[in-house]
């Protein structure tokens, strides 16, 4: 390769650099919406056990028997809202035990600007120019 097929090997200009130093916590911190959906969805499958487990026990001498589906719906009320709680609850005390061990580190923030480029030759013609004379907006 010859001299003249090599660009300009001048050097970059250097760009405008800025830091500042942050001191930042790194902790793990729960996800409060998961345990709450879990301990929920726990609290239900728990009604179900607990509901067909003492669905055959003798009540005495009740003549009105209630179906399977409508026990489990009017426990599930209890169940699933127990349950919501019970997970709020395990989230809160994660998070606490959680931030107990958090780490403090120092960060550093770095903004670069870079300059502006320049060009250096001649701006080419590419015929946009309009026929009275007057370039194009």
């Amino acid at each position: 390769m010859s001299n003249t097929d090599r660009p300009d090997e001048r050097p970059a200009p250097a760009p405008n650099a800025v830091s500042s130093s942050d001191e930042v916590t790194i902790r793990r911190a729960p996800k409060f919406g998961v345990f709450i959906v879990g301990g929920a969805v726990l609290g239900f499958i728990a009604t179900l056990v607990v509901v067909s487990l003492t669905m055959d026990i003798d009540r005495g001498d009740t003549q009105e028997t209630a179906s399977f589906g409508s026990l489990v719906g009017y426990f599930s009320l209890w169940g699933v809202t127990i349950g919501a709680f019970v997970g709020a609850v395990v989230a809160v005390v994660l998070d606490r035990v959680f931030a107990r061990r958090a780490a403090r580190l120092t960060a550093e923030r770095v903004e670069v600007e870079l300059p502006p480029e320049t060009v250096d030759g001649e701006i080419e013609d590419h015929g946009d120019a309009r026929p009275d004379g007057d370039r194009a907006p």
